[in-house]
């Protein structure tokens, strides 16, 4: 078992965690109500870190997790919004990066396989190689999963 001291890692890695929850979350109060659920999540599971990637990571993951049960329960409404950015990341637009706080809230909704790349793409701002090199899969893929997260904003857009 690795040797997890929470309140060293709250100190090295609690602005981190903050900003990551701030991108999500597109409010303070909110994301550090983040913060702190995060850490209450990584003490109550301290014993599940292994080791085998850095705190940072194992951190970062939790927070995503966080950001998506506190998005998940709240409603939203997206209507042409989703068009626009659908249409803006097939021109390359680097627009779309302002519209993190409608990516977070559609990643609710995505599988954790397509809520993984979509992150790297839009909130890690990786290109698409970067993205299937540190996942471990092909580019082609990347591209289905970005495709398929598009598919589902599309939807989401219809039932608005």
């Amino acid at each position: 078992m690795v040797d997890v001291d929470i309140e060293v890692w709250y100190r090295n890695y609690g602005e981190s965690v903050f900003r990551r929850c701030l991108r999500f979350m597109r409010n303070e109060a909110q994301a550090k109500d983040m913060v702190q659920e995060v850490f209450l999540r990584a003490h109550r599971y301290r014993n599940t870190f292994r080791g085998d990637a850095s705190p940072m990571s194992w951190l970062f993951t939790i927070s995503d997790r966080c950001c998506f049960d506190a998005m998940r329960k709240v409603e939203f409404e997206v209507g042409d919004q989703i068009e626009t950015f659908v249409a803006n990341e097939r021109e390359g637009s680097e627009a779309v990066f302002q519209r993190q706080d409608l990516v977070a809230k559609l990643l609710s909704r995505a599988s954790k396989d397509v809520r993984q790349i979509v992150v790297h793409r839009f909130f890690d701002e990786l290109e698409h190689q970067q993205i299937a090199q540190l996942l471990g899969i092909n580019e082609k893929t990347v591209r289905r999963k970005l495709e398929k997260f598009f598919r589902t904003a599309r939807k989401i857009a219809r039932r608005i």
